[in-house]
Order: structure tokens, then sequence, then C-alpha cells
């Protein structure tokens, strides 16, 4: 059983730590690694920012399992593109936690924003992601030029509250 919360500046290092691990670093768009003073100042910029919406889930030992971040992006006179971004603790991994977090993620981005489309953007090669966005509901778009890469692919879900 899953529980989940607002991410909290107390939380700045959980998620340097999961942000640097060499897996997640693989996976990112952004592949280098990310200096401390960097991420902190992200972080807290994040954590005030009332277009990022950032959940902690937690096991029922209470030891936090993973991430699910949402950032809407205002796009001028169309909906809000909603990009969500995750990632699950080393340790944690291969559970099957990935679409659990997401689909609880977007309940909660759902209670707080309401009627929405998330975006997911995936590189290729990263089939697990994937899957577990399709697990949780999420349809694979079309390919997408995003985030300078030659090419990701675009998984897209409707919420409602």
């Amino acid at each position: 059983m899953l529980t989940h919360r607002l991410a909290q500046l107390t939380d700045a290092q959980l998620y340097f730590e999961w942000t640097n691990d060499p897996d997640t670093r693989r996976q990112s768009f952004n592949s280098a690694p990310i200096s401390l003073e960097t991420h902190v100042a992200w972080f807290t910029q994040k954590l005030a920012d009332g277009n990022t919406l950032m959940i902690v889930f937690e096991n029922e030992t209470g030891k936090p399992v993973g991430q699910v971040r949402f950032e809407r992006k205002p796009v001028a006179d169309m909906p809000d593109e909603i990009i969500i971004s995750l990632s699950v603790d080393a340790q944690e991994r291969g559970k099957g936690l990935a679409h659990q977090l997401i689909e609880q993620g977007c309940a909660v981005c759902a209670e707080n924003w309401g009627d929405v489309t998330v975006h997911a953007y995936i590189k290729p090669e990263n089939q697990a992601s994937g899957r577990a966005f399709e697990r949780a509901g999420f349809r694979l778009s079309t390919e997408s030029g995003n985030f300078g890469q030659a090419s990701s692919l675009l998984y897209l879900k409707t919420l409602s509250n």
C-alpha cells in the first residue's frame, strides 16, 4: 500500500539522490549529472511554483519509494500542457511500482488541477517506462522531437476530477 504527500524542502537530498541515479540519468533527456547546488536551486524554485506539483510516495513502513512531478506549461489560447515525470528508488525497481505511482499521481493531479490531459515524453528505448504508462491508462500518441531529441514517444492520458 502506497501513501503519498507533497514534496517539502527537506526532500531536496532525496530528490538529488534519485535524479543522479545512473539509470535515471541514462533515461533522462539531459543525461549529464546534476550538481547539488544546481539541484537545490531548481528544487526550491519548483516547490514555490504554482505550476509544479511534486509528490513523494512511501511504502507501508514510511520509506520513500519514488516521486511523480507534474509541470503545467501555459500555452496561449490553448489548453495548458501538463508534463509528467517520475522516478522510482533504485532499490524498489522491478516491483511494479511505477504504474501505481503514475495512477495515484494522476489522481492527485486531477484533484488539484481538474480536467486536464497529461503528456509523458519517453525515450523510445525506455520500454519499461512506456509499459508502465500504458498500464496506468496512457496511450501512445505520436513521436515527438521535444527535449532536443531526434525522437521521443508521447503518451497521453486525459484526467477528470
